[in-house]
């Protein structure tokens, strides 16, 4: 019980909830009869409007048809208010109003009445209640209806005033030309009200049964309040025990918490002034120092001085606006060694927000800035090794460019013999005319133009021999059909006369932002090794095809021949430099090694090989312009 007692002391909830259920079943105890209380009157008005319509609807069958069908058929009747064992007479249908109210109310403890302030002469020293004259004043200002909570007899009820209105041109006539009329003629119209009905109903018993009903669930509520105030006890029990061992193993975790943290961070506190108050375990391991050798002393004991001044006076003036610093910084240790760490310093400040000092917090990063020191090392040493194989690069290039030229003047020195021969013989004719007498001046025009045309192709081999190998200074615009027409022109002599069958199916118009140049290099370089590959086999039929198309919105080029295809167990090694399947007086290794240099690196392309079905494939595959 002490127990109890102690945590429901202890306890900011229980109180509060045991006071806002008294709160509550207080309010309960008065606004549930209230709330009945209205939903009675709501539901006693309800009926009482009902029953006043049936009376009215009552009267109106009795006026439209018995009174209608009596004046009608049996004229010899007559009507009045005195009518009770008369032969001969009939009630008048205010008359059945007043007598059926009379035998309802004797039948039930609901009252009914009907009163107005023009009664008949026959009720004219009928004296009106104040409940009626307050009635008759209310229901007009209420729209037709008023009730009151009253006592009568000393019991509660609650009277229903309905207002009585004309609706009919035939209780208007009547009222106006009754015999008994207490006002002057022509005095009703349609829609006046005549009077009220007012239907009184106790209210004892239906209160009495709601002030028991509100006991019943008063006391469920209490019952029910008080199970959960017993279930709520045993729950907040059992959770401060809960609590009290989540507590100790918090505790516990906490202490690891705190050895771990003093262990394995370094961290330090120190006062507004920088003197050091506070250094864990880990601050006193990597600084040499012990901590009685850095409490009390300036920070700045660790401050290494490659570390420039300007780095700490920012952060000073950023800890002392109450902000944090964030920062590497170069300490100094106890035995003149050093470490570098990355630190937090904050303000520091007590539970009443008032700031005490400062705090840091470091990871140590000495590892990372060695590393970083080896990477910049390894960067520079990278950067001399690109810079020699760029060297090598371009020695292999110039190598290639001339082992090309080599085999460009063995082909215009081919071309060049028939062209030389057919001049060495036109001017020998022209000599030996000459010395005969006999060139004559058409003979010397014909010979003349016949050497100045063998003169023009060997300017113009010269000429493509000079383009060919210019180096583009920048990308322009071309396209593959021109590039192999240009390439072709150069060696198709030598494919001629090797009766080698040259194939174009040239599909790809589009346009090409490249090196010309270099782009014609590769193509003569490929055509060149095809025909190289086709006259080593000795082919029968030896045939070169150059296919152009466009393909995932990109421009291919393909250079095939019927020579077998590259062997598998080379054809990953081709491109390497110095890698060649020619005798090795016919080949340096260089040509394939810089097309694809030349594609891959400075066209932003692919070279690839593959072998189809009668020997090998190499494609091109080039950007478009947009």
């Amino acid at each position: 019980m002490k127990r109890l007692l102690k945590i429901v002391k202890s306890s900011k909830i229980i109180i509060p909830v045991f006071i806002t259920s008294l709160l509550l079943g207080a309010f309960l105890f008065y606004y549930i009869p209230y709330i009945m209380e209205e939903g009675l009157i709501k539901n006693i008005v309800r009926h009482s409007k009902n029953a006043v319509e049936r009376l009215q609807m009552e009267r109106e069958y009795y006026t439209l048809s018995v009174v209608r069908d009596v004046k009608k058929f049996a004229p010899q009747l007559s009507f009045d208010y005195n009518h009770e064992g008369v032969n001969g007479k009939l009630p008048f249908p205010t008359t059945t109003i007043h007598d059926l109210s009379r035998m309802y109310s004797k039948r039930s403890d609901v009252k009914f009445s009907l009163y107005s302030e023009y009664p008949f002469l026959n009720r004219k020293d009928r004296v009106l209640t104040p409940f009626q004259k307050e009635a008759l004043k209310k229901v007009k200002e209420n729209g037709g209806l008023y009730y009151k909570k009253d006592i009568v007899d000393g019991k509660p009820v609650l009277r229903v005033a309905v207002a009585d209105y004309m609706v009919h041109q035939a209780c208007v006539d009547c009222h106006n030309s009754h015999k008994l009329k207490n006002w002057p003629s022509n005095k009703w119209k349609l829609g006046d009200m005549r009077g009220v009905l007012e239907i009184m109903t106790p209210m004892g018993a239906a209160m009495n049964e709601m002030y028991q009903s509100r006991n019943r669930v008063l006391m469920a509520s209490l019952a029910i309040m008080f199970l959960l105030f017993i279930y709520y006890t045993y729950v907040l029990i059992r959770r401060e025990n809960q609590l009290n061992t989540e507590k100790e193993e918090l505790s516990e975790d906490l202490k690891d918490l705190s050895e771990s943290f003093d262990r394995y961070v370094i961290a330090s506190k120190t006062d507004l002034d920088g003197k050091i108050i506070y250094a864990s375990h880990r601050f006193c391991k990597i600084t040499g120092y012990t901590q009685e050798e850095l409490i009390g002393k300036d920070h700045s004991i660790i401050r290494h001085p490659d570390t420039p001044d300007e780095v700490y006076k920012k952060m000073w003036e950023r800890i002392s606006s109450d902000k944090t610093w964030a920062g590497e910084l170069k300490n100094l240790k106890k035995n003149g060694g050093y470490y570098w760490v990355k630190a937090v310093v904050m303000p520091l400040y007590n539970h009443r927000g008032k700031k005490i000092g400062y705090t840091s917090i470091r990871q140590d990063i000495t590892d990372k800035k060695k590393i970083e020191e080896l990477n910049r090392n390894l960067e520079k040493r990278v950067s001399e090794e690109v810079k020699k194989n760029r060297e090598k690069e371009k020695q292999l290039l110039h190598q290639s460019r001339l082992a090309q030229m080599g085999e460009m003047i063995s082909m215009i020195a081919h071309q060049w013999r028939q062209p030389l021969a057919a001049i060495s013989s036109s001017s020998l004719a022209i000599n030996i005319k000459a010395k005969l007498g006999k060139l004559d001046k058409d003979t010397a025009i014909e010979l003349s133009d016949k050497i100045s045309e063998y003169s023009q192709h060997l300017s113009s081999t010269i000429d493509d021999f000079r383009e060919f190998f210019k180096p583009n200074r920048g990308r322009e615009e071309t396209t593959y059909e021109a590039l192999v027409e240009s390439a072709l022109s150069i060696v198709e002599i030598s494919l001629k006369n090797k009766n080698i069958d040259t194939r174009l199916d040239l599909k790809c118009k589009a346009t090409l932002l490249t090196y010309p140049n270099e782009l014609k290099q590769v193509i003569l370089n490929l055509v060149k090794n095809a025909e190289d590959a086709l006259q080593e086999r000795k082919i029968d039929e030896p045939c070169i095809e150059i296919k152009t198309y466009m393909e995932d919105g990109k421009a291919v080029l393909e250079v095939c021949d019927n020579a077998g295809g590259v062997p598998d167990n080379i054809i990953d090694k081709i491109f390497d430099p110095y890698f060649s399947t020619k005798p090795e007086k016919n080949g340096t290794g260089l040509g394939l090694y810089m097309s694809k240099t030349i594609i891959e690196e400075h066209c932003e392309g692919r070279l690839e090989v593959l072998n189809g079905t009668e020997g090998a494939i190499f494609r091109v595959v080039l950007e478009v312009e947009k």
